[in-house]
């Protein structure tokens, strides 16, 4: 038994000695293991960790778009193109050479202009609904963004289809840009004004903006004798009755702005050869041509000269100081005389070939400072007939506009004085030589001469989207006065009308 004993001992000894250390190994292979396969969790977890921290610095690196209704791009499909909204619907390349952008606007008023029955085909107070302007404009750059164009195509209903406005700019050097095409001839200030940016329903009577169209309806102001549109002249003689503008033409023109005193834009300048005051797309029918240049001092830096009123609220003053002149030269085959033998109070149709030279200059200036603006602005034009025995007439005007807003960039008050002689010195043989015409009142027949003419007006806008989308309305006295004829019995000093306007405006 004590043998068995012993044995049993060494047998157990003897398996203990063979199976532990296997046992151990065993655990030791296992714990290797692990540790392993734990230690490749940890570098998985270190690489997501590092995917998560480059992820996380890209963000914070590239810039956020804010949500703007303003500007909405969407990626086209096919050819990388880009289409969206950003003051005007667009289409352009990611690289922006080649740009598309499409405006449509829509001014529509109602008028209301009452006549003291002076004169005698003011015999009618005048109620009237009106589509001012409407238009489409097409702008843009290519084949990179040195060459722009513009395209700008009427489409009132009491006018055919008209392309108002089409040229293309080379810009390149700011100091030195080149533009050809039809266009405004840069001249004064306030026709050159946008209608869009205005802050008010129409220009001022130094502009012949006078309603209803524009052109020639009969029931335009003063009324009378000859019409008061935006840019006309009379048939035979050329002398200007509209406004002291020289509105479009075709040409060329170099502008550009330069930096002077550390001031971006201190001195502007526009200079151009055109085929004639108040052409529009008509050929030149002489070998004369219309001159015109136009500069702007700016001391605190450039502002836009195409807008009216302080919707900005400058923060800074803004003052510009503007200086135009311009010459041309027709030749025309008819002028009229002193004498009416038709009594229709313009004088007769004569004939022959002779050259009218026409001169003129525009002195302007604006203000801008936190809600207020003023314009003031004044215009001379000079005419004389080469031919024996011919004429020589001037005219000239002026206008003050000021506005200043209530509640910024939402409610603005705006008042207006202008004063316009359509004929400076006028006398019966001017009024007749010229195409001007006598006027005929209270009964009588071309027994008065045209003075002057005054407008006084004030008014209020309210700008829902600046000016994309506003509302305006204004109240103005219109006057006129009178020279009797001499030896006229009956006469009048003047005429005193009131008229009444507002009008919505879209621009999208």
């Amino acid at each position: 038994m004590k043998r068995f004993c012993i044995f049993l001992l060494l047998f157990v000894f003897s398996i203990s000695v063979w199976v532990l250390p296997a046992r151990a190994t065993d655990s030791t292979e296992e714990i290797d293991k692990l540790k392993k396969e734990t230690q490749g969790l940890i570098e998985e977890q270190n690489l997501l960790k590092k995917k998560i921290e480059d992820i996380e610095k890209k963000q914070a690196v590239a810039p956020t778009k804010p949500a703007e209704v303003e500007k909405k791009v969407v990626e086209a499909e096919k050819g990388g193109l880009q289409a969206g909204y950003d003051k005007g619907f667009y289409i352009k390349t990611p690289d922006e050479n080649f740009l598309l952008k499409t405006n449509i606007f829509v001014q529509y008023r109602y008028t209301y202009l009452s006549f003291d029955r002076t004169v005698n085909t003011n015999d009618e107070n005048w109620s009237n609904f009106f589509m001012r302007r409407a238009r489409i404009f097409f702008s843009g750059n290519a084949p990179n963004k040195d060459w722009t164009y513009y395209f700008h195509i009427q489409l009132e209903p009491q006018s055919a289809v008209n392309l108002h406005d089409v040229y293309i700019t080379w810009k390149k050097y700011p100091y030195a840009q080149v533009q050809f095409g039809r266009s405004k001839i840069p001249y004064g200030l306030h026709f050159w004004q946008s209608a869009s940016l205005l802050n008010g329903v129409e220009r001022s009577i130094l502009s012949g903006e006078t309603d209803v169209d524009g052109k020639s309806d009969t029931r335009k102001w003063p009324g009378g004798n000859a019409n008061f549109p935006v840019s006309d002249e009379d048939s035979l003689t050329k002398y200007p009755i509209g406004g002291f503008n020289l509105f479009r033409s075709q040409g060329v023109q170099l502008q550009g702005d330069i930096n002077v005193f550390g001031q971006d834009g201190f001195f502007q300048y526009w200079t151009g050869v055109y085929n004639g005051r108040n052409t529009k797309g008509s050929v030149n029918v002489d070998s004369s041509h219309l001159w015109a240049g136009r500069i702007s001092i700016n001391p605190f830096g450039k502002y836009n000269l195409l807008q009216q009123g302080d919707l900005d609220y400058s923060k800074t003053p803004k003052v510009c100081f503007l200086i135009s002149g311009f010459s041309n030269t027709d030749r025309l085959t008819k002028y009229r005389s002193t004498a009416d033998t038709d009594n229709d109070g313009y004088g007769d149709s004569k004939s022959a070939t002779y050259d009218i030279n026409g001169t003129g200059y525009n002195l302007a200036a604006l203000l801008r400072y936190r809600g207020f603006s003023m314009d003031a602005e004044y215009g001379y034009d000079h005419l004389k007939q080469e031919r024996l025995g011919g004429y020589t007439w001037d005219r000239f005007g002026y206008r003050v506009d000021a506005g200043y807003f209530l509640i910024p960039k939402r409610f603005e008050v705006v008042a207006r004085h202008a004063y316009v002689e359509r004929l400076k010195d006028n006398t019966k043989e001017k009024s007749l030589a010229s195409g001007l015409g006598l006027v005929s009142v209270n009964g009588g027949t071309n027994n008065v001469i045209e003075d002057n003419l005054k407008e006084y007006t004030a008014g209020l806008n309210y700008y829902i989207s600046g000016h994309n989308l506003k509302l305006s309305v204004d109240y103005s006295y219109l006057t006129r006065d009178f020279i009797p004829v001499p030896g006229a019995t009956l006469t009048a000093d003047g005429q005193h009308d009131n008229r009444f306007r507002t009008m919505m405006q879209f621009y999208f």
